[in-house]
């Protein structure tokens, strides 16, 4: 996958991400992912649940010490090597989760 985004993206541990595909009947099943780098601006995760370029889905970020972000966000890129990691852009720059980030920070590792 290349690299396209022009924010710095974080290597995290302390956050447990839920994915749920939003649908026109609003019946969005919350599904694990694993998340593989984040920033302010979007996400990069590992899915084995298919999703499509352009699909909607809502982001529940969860961090250890308790807060929680929930973002809308799209699907803007596939790996074509394996399938099942994606790029989810943040409909919205979130200047909350960007301080929360950097303020939770423990190790300073980012891409």
């Amino acid at each position: 996958m290349d690299n396209n985004r022009v924010a710095t993206r974080y290597i995290r541990k302390d956050i447990t991400v839920i994915l749920s595909k939003n649908s026109l009947l609003n019946f969005a099943r919350e599904i694990p992912v694993d998340l593989i780098d984040i920033s302010s601006k979007g996400v990069l995760i590992r899915s084995h649940k298919k999703l499509n370029i352009r699909d909607k889905i809502t982001l529940k970020l969860k961090f250890d010490r308790g807060k929680t972000f929930k973002i809308e966000g799209t699907v803007v890129r596939k790996s074509t090597l394996s399938n099942i990691r994606y790029g989810i852009k943040f409909n919205r720059y979130n200047d909350e989760l960007g301080d929360y980030l950097l303020e939770t920070q423990k190790e300073l590792i980012f891409r």
